[in-house]
């Protein structure tokens, strides 16, 4: 059926071909094709549309880099078009899992490691903790509609927690801050990066070595300016949006900070 709607598809003089390609393929994402469905081998959709291989491979690479298709290789290679990315705003602290629910059917998180050790260098610095004091470590995998999308390594001062990692952590630590604590954080100062997964990161996030993934450092503050939580957070930009919010304050009000919140 596919390939019968690109032999009618019909090339405008003003926009070059691999971008009217483009822009067909994406009206049919959101249509036609469903996540998840392969497109024909490139040689016969080239051959349906009329173009040359090249020139649907600029559309294809466009579309990829966009996070509308992914590409597969071995047994099963080809390309497919992708899962919907899900909006996510780090500047509330309104809860990952509230935002994730808005566009997916089911949400999970994964422990995979929690213990109490010395805080390093980097997490005390960040914790304002001196050195070796003693922190929660809570690393976990969270998943959206079955497919994992951020691996979480965070710490949290063990002083102000005591029996954290008693609780379950499978939902919003934060919530499990706020209600067994008081400490539920208020306000943070993140720094994103850009970054490739890796190969450790890739194997839990099912992905590529070679993809780029979104990294964020954090510290979380409760409102008091105590910080409580230290986490370097992996992201998969092929699945997630990243979207920072805000609004213009009044004069008297502005300062030279700038904070965001962190999804939960």
């Amino acid at each position: 059926m596919l390939l019968e709607e690109a032999r009618n598809l019909v090339f405008a003089g003003k926009i070059p071909a691999h971008q009217a390609i483009r822009d067909w393929l994406a009206g049919l994402t959101e249509s036609e094709l469903r996540p998840g469905s392969k497109l024909p081998p490139e040689r016969q959709l080239a051959a349906a549309l009329g173009v040359s291989r090249m020139t649907l491979r600029q559309a294809l690479d466009a579309m990829a880099k966009e996070g509308l298709i992914t590409r597969a290789v071995g047994g099963r290679g080809g390309s497919f078009i992708a899962e919907p990315r899900v909006s996510v705003d780090i500047s509330h602290l309104i809860g990952l899992s509230a935002q994730l629910l808005n566009s997916v059917h089911s949400i999970s998180s994964r422990v995979l490691a929690i213990e109490t050790l010395p805080a390093d260098a980097a997490v005390a610095e960040a914790l304002q903790l001196a050195a070796g004091a003693p922190v929660h470590r809570v690393v976990r995998l969270r998943y959206a509609s079955a497919a994992p999308v951020v691996l979480e390594d965070s710490y949290f001062p063990a002083e102000l927690l005591p029996g954290l990692l008693e609780r379950d952590l499978t939902g919003s630590i934060y919530a499990v801050m706020g209600d067994g604590y008081g400490l539920a954080p208020f306000s943070s100062v993140e720094e994103l990066n850009p970054a490739i997964a890796g190969e450790a990161n890739a194997k839990l996030l099912d992905i590529s070595p070679n993809a780029p993934v979104l990294t964020i450092q954090r510290t979380a503050l409760s409102e008091d300016g105590r910080p409580v939580e230290y986490s370097r957070d992996v992201i998969r930009t092929d699945r997630l949006r990243i979207v920072v919010s805000g609004r213009a304050e009044p004069a008297a009000n502005r300062t030279t900070t700038y904070r965001a919140g962190r999804p939960q």
